[in-house]
């Protein structure tokens, strides 16, 4: 048995990983690793193989949240981990302490459902319970529409009337004016915002591959008002990031373009749009019944979590809180 030497897997070992092992993501792809690295992002990617077979992988992206030069960062792995059987999920986590104890306050992955529940627990890690919404494209149109609620289904009407349009993002300067739309949303809302390096990598390594697509809505006179972010592979699409011009709110933009959206994605064979986050279990979270109301599946997702350093963790989580409240 081995477990992250360098080099890298090979694209051939990595991608029939992909396509053989469960719950396979776009967080897994060497295309996000590319764009992770590309944006100068602090990444860790750690494998195991048995007899010469890549049996699991995961990549971690390593977030700075405390100004310390060893241990201020958080390392946080979007997909969780990438295995064939338990075994070497339990070799990668073994593996992880041990690179990342170091380096790290803590490290999180989430998972969907409650299957890992047990096998996290018996390697100490504790597990807190969340909230997502997944909205089943795989029928006719008009069903996934039918489970708009009145009110979505309003806004929408509303929003048609006042003629937006919608394409596809395209060139600098209109990836300059989203990410100026994400930040401008995630400032209002408090919620982390997508790095420019981030956006632009992703722009480069994902899209040309057919793993992202970043849409806009253009307002009647011109100018790009709404975006959302949807990254995709196989049947499954994430709604990454979005964001909205703060002038064009009562529009309801928003809601006409998540309309677009399921549309143009359930037309190139996406099944499964994972909505995003929508908060812990039993809080009450704004963003979620945005979501519920378009008639998604709610589901419970396990947010696993290894705590190296107990006390600077809880107050670099404290501080990091206060000041996107800011």
């Amino acid at each position: 048995m081995a477990a992250c030497r360098q080099p890298l897997p090979t694209e051939e070992e990595w991608r029939r990983l992909l396509d053989e092992a469960p719950g396979a993501s776009v967080y897994h792809t060497p295309e996000f690793h590319r764009a992770l690295e590309q944006a100068g992002l602090v990444t860790h990617v750690g494998w195991h193989t048995h007899d010469g077979v890549l049996r699991g992988l995961v990549v971690v992206l390593l977030d700075r949240l405390f100004p310390l030069p060893l241990v201020g960062r958080k390392a946080f792995a979007p997909a969780g981990i990438l295995a064939r059987d338990d075994e070497a999920r339990l070799c990668l986590m073994e593996e992880l302490d041990q690179a990342l104890k170091g380096r790290c306050l803590y490290f999180e992955h989430y998972v969907e459902g409650r299957g890992q529940d047990a096998l996290m627990a018996s390697r100490g890690l504790r597990t807190d319970r969340h909230r997502n919404f997944l909205v089943d494209l795989d029928r006719p149109l008009e069903q996934v529409r039918g489970e708009y609620s009145r009110g979505i289904r309003r806004n929408i009407r509303h929003a048609e009337e006042l003629g937006f349009a919608w394409r596809l993002a395209h060139g600098p300067q209109e990836l300059r004016r989203v990410h100026n739309l994400l930040l401008e949303t995630s400032r209002r809302v408090a919620a982390p915002p997508l790095p420019w390096p981030l956006l632009r990598a992703v722009n480069q390594c994902l899209v040309p591959a057919g793993l992202c697509r970043i849409y806009v809505a253009e307002a009647p006179g011109g100018g790009i008002v709404n975006t959302r972010i949807e990254l995709l592979h196989g049947e499954r699409a994430i709604d990454w990031f979005t964001g909205t011009d703060p002038g064009w709110v009562d529009s309801q933009v928003g809601s006409w373009l998540v309309d677009r959206v399921l549309t143009d994605l359930r037309s190139r064979g996406v099944r499964v749009l994972d909505f995003g986050g929508a908060g812990r279990v039993g809080e009450s979270y704004g963003p979620a019944e945005f979501k519920r109301r378009f008639g998604g599946r709610e589901v419970e997702v396990s947010r696993h979590m290894r705590v190296y350093h107990p006390r600077l963790t809880q107050l670099a989580r404290r501080g990091w809180r206060l000041l996107h409240r800011a």
